[in-house]
């Protein structure tokens, strides 16, 4: 993929931008802010990086737009350097210490499932250097590496929490048309988000009095579902709910297409939030339904760049000719506004001064109004998006049709799975 090939030659330069004091160069900027960004630039998850570096880029520029960043009365340089995860979470701890030894970065940002934001995270603890994280239940984000809930001093996370996600599927489940018989197939793989969600949605699904046919957890790069598929068509699923990474579900709707499994509905969070990977799949990826955790049905307003959801998509895709966005997007926009406003309060790149800033956050993005509570953590919307192929563009569009959130504008209806 020569996108990706791009990411593997950034992860050796600095992307360096001066802010506020003229263009393209940091060559009189009186301070320098070096972040260190984890990716999963290779792996399973690389969709995720397919934003990058177009919104570190266009975030600089809406600071030089504003006049640039001024840091405790200096104009400041803003410094981005790559470091790929590798899409696992030994990988991405490795990076993240990279980035905090050997660059000195004054601040990590870190995005997408807890194998790119968790090690990170214990990271930045470890060595006192402040992160900011995205793009992983709050709930999973709490996870230490003993399995336990943990605190932070260092890490501060925004995302959704699995509670309302639950409350969301529960509700889209109940709004399906013409109802379903009860009857649910688990595929939550072993791993931080299938632990987590398999925990919190099974006692919620049974709790509705619903027959769940769980075929355990299975591992992260499954080639072959033709076993789970048998279970499911001898159980008369109707629903399949789960959270798996693209390739996963490649896979796994092979093998049903294969077998003819038709259930009425899939609800299938991680993979279906990227237009690529359902490009990918092609058309038995059509009216699969998933979290829809950033789109143009967010409300809120970059504090830097003052524009909405929707304006900042057309942006990115009028830039990048024939691409997708994807819901890092916004979330990585939102998160370059927490760090640009916890600078300009802080006056200094002094981990504590940073940390207390950081605490005191409360700033309005595209991803909605951002404020962390004691626990470090500021919780944001979710809906239910589904996938379609539109007939007149050909472009994959992921359609927001349900949510429990009075902000969240919907754009359609929910619609049963037709397995084309």
């Amino acid at each position: 993929m020569a996108v990706i090939d791009r990411y593997r030659i950034r992860t050796t330069l600095w992307a360096a931008a001066l802010v506020g004091l003229g263009a393209g160069t940091a060559m009189g900027a009186e301070c320098t802010v070096k972040v260190g960004r984890v990716l999963p630039m290779t792996g399973a998850l690389q969709v995720a990086s397919l934003v990058h570096p177009w919104i570190d880029n266009f975030k600089i520029e809406q600071l030089n737009k504003k006049g640039g960043l001024v840091i405790g009365g200096q104009h400041c340089a803003i410094q981005v350097k790559y470091y790929d995860s590798k899409s696992t979470p030994a990988g991405s701890g490795e990076a993240a210490t990279k980035a905090i030894v050997e660059d000195k970065v004054d601040v990590v940002l870190a995005s997408f499932t807890p194998d790119t934001t968790n090690q990170p995270t214990e990271m930045c603890e470890k060595y006192e250097i402040p992160c900011i994280t995205t793009s992983t239940p709050i709930e999973a984000w709490l996870m230490g590496p003993d399995g336990n809930p943990r605190d932070t001093e260092y890490g501060f996370h925004f995302f959704m929490q699995v509670g309302d996600l639950v409350r969301n599927h529960l509700d889209t489940l109940k709004a399906i048309p013409g109802g379903f018989n009860g009857k649910i197939g688990y595929l939550y793989p072993n791993d931080p988000d299938g632990l987590v969600f398999q925990a919190l949605f099974n006692p919620a699904f049974t709790g509705e009095k619903w027959q769940v046919t769980d075929p355990g957890r299975m591992e992260e790069g499954q080639a072959d579902f033709s076993a789970i598929v048998a279970r499911f068509q001898a159980a008369g699923v109707e629903v399949v709910a789960g959270v798996l990474p693209p390739p996963d579900l490649a896979n796994f709707l092979a093998a049903a297409s294969k077998a003819g499994f038709k259930p009425k509905f899939y609800l299938i969070d991680k993979a279906t939030g990227f237009a690529e990977a359902m490009a990918a799949i092609g058309a038995p990826a059509e009216d699969i339904a998933g979290a829809d955790f950033w789109s143009e049905a967010f409300p809120g307003h970059a504090s830097y760049g003052n524009y909405d959801a929707a304006t900042l998509i057309k942006t990115y895709e009028t830039a990048n000719a024939g691409k997708y966005y994807s819901p890092l997007l916004g979330l990585d926009d939102a998160a370059y506004d927490i760090l640009f406003s916890a600078l300009e309060r802080a006056g200094s790149t002094a981990p504590d001064a940073l940390v207390k800033a950081l605490k005191a956050t409360a700033i309005d993005t595209v991803a909605g109004k951002i404020a962390f509570n004691d626990h470090n953590y500021a919780v944001t919307p979710v809906g239910t998006g589904q996938w379609r192929l539109d007939g007149k563009s050909r472009r994959w569009v992921k359609e927001a049709v349900f949510s429990d959130f009075p902000d969240f504008v919907t754009h359609g209806s929910l619609r049963l799975y037709q397995g084309k």
